[in-house]
């Protein structure tokens, strides 16, 4: 019997890591490994999903589906996440693609790469944050593939948009893809079954390292920081800052720090293995996320 895999893809901030863990909420019997696709260099969801206590492997420095990490992939699948399984049968292996990722050349990866031996995939989802998403539908060609591949869309972070921008949102997907469902949800809660709703995997051909439209600073801190300069600094960041996300230490402790293009906010945390942001911006705003980080290296 083949290994489920349950594909979640969406734009950078739209709440693919808060799906993961309503997943391991609701299923905590279920033995799950989350695979993280980070274009960053420094993983920073593997450490945020630790406090599921499923299972974590990561491909960090780009999107899977690009010709430069898709056999890093293939090579995780096929040793780390099946010697997983011969320890203790995986009930489903999730897979949070990156932000940026076009996922249409899935089935190239199962079927090209022998992947399909030992694997199935049986459940896409697309994760839509409904603020910015005709702007990101009508702009990025990677935006639009993540919604053409999926049978299920979630509509999250209602609970901050208008009902006109949720309207608007729904009505983009109905049109680019009549066939997926559309859930919508505040913080991705849904009741989400698991089970095999064999979509069609697209089989485009592997995109180029050269494609991706996007740049990331790390800035890494060994110091605790002051909260209140790391707030400071968040809120007053640029809507062209794209996505800020990593733990820090500071005067009061281990903290989270989340900023997407709709939400900014710091939540305490478990102790991770180091104090690091990761800053993320457009490559025409190269200038404006070497600003920020400039900033944040002077606190």
């Amino acid at each position: 019997m083949r290994i489920p895999i349950i594909l979640v893809t969406g734009f950078l901030g739209s709440g693919k890591t808060t799906f993961l863990r309503q997943l391991a909420t609701l299923y905590p019997q279920k033995h799950l490994l989350f695979l993280v696709n980070e274009f960053s260099e420094t993983g920073v969801d593997e450490e945020s999903l630790a406090i599921t206590r499923q299972p974590v492997q990561s491909v960090v420095g780009g999107s899977l589906f690009c010709e430069c990490k898709a056999g890093e992939f293939v090579r995780v699948m096929r040793e780390r996440v099946l010697q997983e399984h011969r320890q203790l049968p995986l009930d489903a292996v999730v897979i949070e693609t990156s932000g940026i990722a076009d996922p249409q050349a899935m089935g190239v990866l199962m079927r090209d790469h022998g992947l399909n031996e030992h694997f199935s995939v049986q459940q896409i989802v697309a994760i839509v944050a409904p603020q910015r998403f005709p702007k990101l539908h009508a702009h990025l060609p990677s935006v639009r593939a993540q919604i053409l591949t999926s049978h299920l869309v979630i509509l999250n972070k209602i609970d901050i948009a208008t009902a006109e921008e949720i309207m608007c949102s729904e009505t983009i997907i109905r049109d680019a893809n009549p066939v997926a469902s559309i859930v919508r949800a505040e913080h991705c809660l849904i009741d989400f079954p698991l089970k095999d709703c064999a979509p069609k995997l697209h089989r485009s051909e592997l995109s180029s390292c050269e494609s991706n439209p996007f740049s990331t600073v790390t800035v890494s801190f060994e110091k605790a920081l002051a909260l209140r300069d790391i707030e400071a600094w968040l809120y007053k960041l640029p809507a062209e800052i794209l996505r800020v996300k990593g733990s820090i230490l500071t005067e009061r402790g281990w903290f989270e720090v989340q900023k997407t293009v709709d939400t900014a906010e710091l939540s305490e945390t478990q102790v991770p293995s180091n104090s690091a942001l990761v800053i993320i911006a457009h490559d025409d705003e190269e200038e404006t996320l070497e600003i920020a980080a400039s900033q944040l290296n002077q606190l």
